[in-house]
């Protein structure tokens, strides 16, 4: 039957046989072809990304080193300002200081003024009073009365601590 067969059907089963080899052979050649095409594209897909990657690292990198340096820029400039600031503080503080140290050295020479005044007329009070003692000769007991009377006077007129004791008298 295969003889049958083979003489009824073997020009086209060879036919059809070499159709199929051939096709085979093309179907091959056009798997190599698109495996190549592909492999290629993937090539340059991949070198597209990688370029495109560096540029945007690039482009990324010259932004921060942009943004860094407006950030220097800014932070120098704070810092000026707050130089300029602490500077400008200290001028004034020191202004109010030398104020405050003027006055206050007014204050004193005032009251240093006013304690001589007044040291001034108790003396010449004192004075006074000795002679008038002198001249009316009292007793020991009225001039003790009298001493404690001015010592209270002074203690009266005197501001807190204007007046010191003295050991002159």
């Amino acid at each position: 039957m295969e003889v049958l067969r083979d003489l009824i059907f073997g020009n086209q089963a060879r036919e059809f046989a070499q159709r199929i080899t051939d096709l085979d052979s093309r179907l091959e050649s056009v798997r190599r072809e698109l495996k190549s095409e592909q492999d290629s594209r993937a090539q340059a897909v991949a070198k597209t990304a990688s370029d495109q990657n560096n540029a945007l690292r690039k482009e990324s990198a010259s932004r921060l080193d942009k943004e860094v340096q407006i950030i220097g820029e800014r932070i120098e400039q704070l810092t000026a300002d707050m130089h300029e600031l602490v500077d400008s503080t200290r001028r004034t503080l020191e202004a109010r200081l030398d104020r405050l140290q003027e006055d206050h050295n007014e204050r004193v020479r005032l009251l240093e003024e006013e304690a001589r005044r007044r040291d001034g007329d108790l003396r010449s009070e004192l004075l006074t009073i000795s002679a008038w003692l002198e001249d009316k000769k009292t007793s020991r007991h009225d001039l003790g009365q009298m001493l404690e009377e001015i010592g209270q006077r002074l203690r009266a007129d005197s501001p807190e601590g204007m007046i010191e004791p003295s050991d002159e008298s």
